[in-house]
């Protein structure tokens, strides 16, 4: 039988959770069945990681940014055109705004058969200005009209998408898939911040932009340092991104730096989640975080705002508690509650690893991809 060839689009190569569902996807496609390409920009550990698996055809593309540039996008759809006609996809799959749009435009002018966009979580976010709002919406519709599916991670994604005149037939849902961590030696996260077995570790895992809102987390450390329960307490925070000098600042303006850790980026987070006690995660805005999913499978309770796909991770009170975002005095409650109750703690975690292997596994996830595939 002849594999169907599918070029799949995303705009960045540095790792983020599109990148990682777009690996995890192209991973665990049967090699027998489909021939995989992937179009990105250039000098990101996605493309390291698509060489290792030695079955994956790589386009670079200097052109495909994320920020706005006339003369780079009209470039960057030009190459996609060229290629998606010359070498005669029968599926082209985007990832990413950037990428779904120019992508999707592309396929369409080379009459690409079957188009698909995965919805990481939708582009127009409140930090936008009225106008850019209007425009990127506009360009979700018209580049959804052109599309064969629209593939929404979360239920909260595609009901944003109906909310928006996105016709419900273009839409479907198929939830993030996330491996289990590599194995490391338990305390290996703990001896680095020279803490023992009996501290509690209160940790989170982000990008430090707006989006996932880390100054509030520092905030709620420094709040439940000053209590009295709080003598063998230390909170860790892993990730880069625009905030991380803000997010020193406080640190050290509150004099705190013994007992929270910056750690920047780090490829085997999900791994030296491992050695929490706790996670959290305050994004203002989301589609289906990787994170939290990660954190479930570490057998850990979730402390995490309700917004966008969160809800569909975290069953409150059950895998771990939802908070209204700025809710500060509820979640103080929560996390306190957490810490005071190792049995809680042990009980949510367990519950949160039983759903995250129902409800998140990556053969299920790639199942329904195919499934979408074929149809």
């Amino acid at each position: 039988m002849e594999k169907i060839r599918i070029l799949q689009v995303i705009t960045l190569s540095e790792l983020g959770g599109a990148q990682k569902i777009l690996f995890y996807l192209v991973r665990g496609l049967a090699q027998d069945n489909f021939e995989i390409t992937v179009a990105c920009s250039p000098g990101g550990e996605l493309i390291q990681w698509l060489k290792e698996l030695d079955t994956v055809k790589i386009v670079e593309l200097p052109q495909l940014r994320r920020s706005v540039s006339l003369v780079n996008d009209l470039c960057a759809l030009w190459k996609l055109n060229r290629l998606m006609a010359g070498e005669g996809f029968d599926i082209v799959h985007c990832h990413s705004s950037k990428a779904g749009i120019l992508g999707r435009a592309a396929a369409f002018l080379a009459g690409t058969k079957k188009i698909f966009f995965t919805v990481h979580g939708w582009g127009i976010t409140p930090e936008q200005g009225r106008l850019r709002q209007i425009f990127y919406m506009a360009a979700e519709r018209a580049a959804a009209i052109i599309s064969t599916n629209v593939v929404c991670v979360s239920k909260a994604d595609f009901n944003w998408g109906i909310k928006k005149h996105i016709a419900p037939s273009k839409l479907t849902v198929i939830y993030n898939g996330v491996p289990r961590a590599g194995i490391l030696k338990p305390g290996f996260l703990r001896a680095e911040l020279g803490l023992g077995i009996d501290d509690l570790l209160v940790g989170t895992v982000c990008r430090l932009s707006p989006q996932k809102n880390p100054l509030y987390f520092l905030e709620l450390a420094s709040d439940l340092l000053s209590v009295d329960i709080s003598s063998n307490i230390y909170f860790v925070m892993i990730g880069d991104g625009p905030l991380k000098k803000r997010c020193e600042k406080y640190i050290n303006i509150q004099r705190l730096q013994k007992r929270i850790f910056l750690l920047g980026s780090r490829e085997n987070a999900a791994s030296l989640m491992g050695d929490f006690d706790v996670f959290c995660l305050f994004s203002l805005w989301e589609g289906l975080p990787l994170t939290i999913i990660e954190a479930m499978l570490n057998k850990l309770p979730v402390l995490a705002n309700s917004t966008g796909g969160i809800p569909e991770l975290v069953a409150d009170g059950e895998t771990g508690f939802l908070v209204d975002p700025g809710d500060k005095s509820r979640a103080l409650k929560n996390l306190i509650g957490l810490l005071k109750d190792p049995e809680l703690r042990k009980q949510m975690g367990i519950s949160g690893y039983h759903k995250a292997e129902k409800d998140f596994a990556i053969p299920r996830m790639v199942r329904d991809y195919e499934l979408l595939y074929n149809s």
